[in-house]
Order: structure tokens, then sequence, then C-alpha cells
């Protein structure tokens, strides 16, 4: 590390604002369909403690959403694909009976 001899430690550097009553972000979309929610500006650790308790049993349970959502898509598609396959098994055969007719 360079020591950079002009610094000099100020405690107020962050408490440019008392009492605020506006914050800023600037998010940056990584992927399409990302959402922000449950955004908590505070100095309260209790609040903060409270709000991760609620976001993980939330968390939880969107994940355990998404998974039964995929699931259930995933066993649809098996069901269609195994339905048309059926099909086909039954046009060979219907076309195989019209040649054995000849």
């Amino acid at each position: 590390m360079i020591d950079n001899p002009e610094y000099a430690d100020d405690d107020e550097a962050y408490r440019v604002c008392n009492p605020c009553s506006h914050v800023g972000f600037e998010l940056w979309q990584v992927k399409s369909g990302t959402i922000f929610d449950d955004i908590l500006v505070t100095d309260d650790e209790d609040a903060y403690d409270a709000l991760v308790t609620e976001w993980k049993a939330k968390s939880k349970a969107e994940i355990a959403a998404k998974e039964a959502a995929e699931a259930a898509a995933k066993a649809a598609a098996e069901a269609a694909a195994a339905a048309e396959e059926e099909d086909e098994d039954e046009e060979d055969e219907d076309d195989e009976d019209e040649h054995d007719e000849l």
C-alpha cells in the first residue's frame, strides 16, 4: 500500500445530510428479469435483523415455488412428448396395416 501524505481521517465524511430526506440508487440490470425489492436504509440493527429473518423465509418460499413450477413444466413437457410418441407409434401401426392389405 502506498502512503498518502495528504490523507486525513474524517469521521464526518458520510454524515453529509442529517436528516436525509431522499436516497438514490443506481441499479445496473445484469440479467433480464432481475427484480430489486426489500431495500432497507436504516441505522437500527433490530430492524435490520427482523428484515433479514423475514427475507430469508420469503426467499426460501420463492425458491421452493420456482422449483415446483419448473418440475411441473418438465413433467408436462415429458407427458406431451410421451403422448406425441404414442401418437406416432399408432400412426406407424396404421401405416403397416395399410401396407399389409396390398
